[in-house]
């Protein structure tokens, strides 16, 4: 398994993947089975691997990668090259939850178990790519559509928690024309 220029050494090399698809049932308290779909979260890699005592530098050169950040102090996302990770279509990964090392002593060794989590995973960029889309139908000619001026809404329709702050931040710096008239007389 390669990690950007990292090669991780050790023998016993096991990788398992998992793809959670989130659900939740839509029966209540019947027996439907029927499900909704809550989507597609990130897939897995769960890595396992032993590496002998006398080797202690391979161990320390993983700890390191698991402990490295980017420049913005971020966990560091990787580019992955393992025949499972390409087999899932998994291109880039971060470090996730832990790193577990377990002495073997009949072995002179460790057990060293960590799972790695997809970064930018495909469900995650369309999901990002609808929000995108949903901004852009909500703009024309990069000016907001306004479906009802303030006034209108005022009349019956309720204004959201966004305007609301507006009037209140315009009434404030702009009292109406009645009141205005009120304080100078």
């Amino acid at each position: 398994m390669r990690l950007n220029d990292f090669i991780l050494r050790g023998s016993e090399l096991a990788v398992n993947s998992v793809l959670r698809i989130e659900t939740e049932s839509l029966g209540g308290n019947t027996s439907s089975s029927d499900r909704a779909k809550n989507g597609i979260k990130p897939k897995t890699l769960t890595v396992s691997l032993v590496i002998t005592f006398k080797n202690a530098e391979h161990l320390s050169a993983l700890v390191q990668q698991v402990e490295s950040v980017d420049t913005n102090g971020k966990l560091r996302v990787f580019d992955i090259v393992d025949e499972t990770a390409r087999a899932m279509n998994i291109r880039q990964v971060q470090f996730n939850e832990a790193l577990n090392v377990r002495q073997i002593p009949e072995k002179k060794a460790w057990r060293v178990n960590f799972t790695l989590s997809e970064y930018l995973s495909i469900p995650e960029k369309v999901e990002q790519r609808q929000k995108t889309q949903a901004a852009q139908q909500q703009s024309a000619n990069g000016e907001p559509v306004a479906t009802a001026s303030v006034e209108d809404q005022e009349g019956g329709e309720s204004l959201t928690g966004f305007e609301k702050v507006l009037k209140f931040a315009d009434d404030a710096l702009a009292p109406d024309e009645e009141e205005s008239a009120g304080a100078v007389t």
